[in-house]
């Protein structure tokens, strides 16, 4: 399992779909029996979506909190049916604010499709 600094397309094509405003292409690679967990999140936070449906409507709030922009720093490792990403996201907020976010997504995917992420995101340093 060697690193690689290129996301999976599987996953390259549905983060362009969210960085355009795409929930349905974003969705497009869940299960209807996914979950999405944020283990990092505040105590009073979601820490954990189960099902495509909570997923979508989630994700359907994001833009009146984050624009989505470009992923750098990119290192991915895949065996099997499992990714881990490691990865910094440069966002916006809907001020126009900078918001850098340093990402690690652990994701496993049955027939293709994801069943599972864990959510690891942190801001960086000097981003709020």
């Amino acid at each position: 399992m060697s690193p690689t600094s290129a996301l999976p397309t599987w996953l390259a094509n549905a983060l362009g779909s969210l960085t355009a405003g795409d929930l349905d292409g974003w969705m497009s690679i869940y299960a209807p029996d996914a979950m999405h967990e944020f283990p990092w999140a505040a105590e009073d936070a979601v820490r954990r979506l189960e099902g495509r449906d909570a997923i979508a409507d989630y994700m359907s709030r994001l833009p009146e909190v984050i624009e989505f922009g470009p992923f750098t720093d990119v290192h991915v490792r895949e065996a099997g049916d499992e990714t881990i990403v490691q990865a910094t996201g440069h966002h916006r907020s809907p001020d126009g604010t900078p918001r850098d976010l340093g990402y690690i997504w652990f994701i496993t995917r049955r027939d293709g499709k994801v069943t599972r992420i864990q959510d690891y995101m942190n801001a960086l340093p000097g981003s709020e």
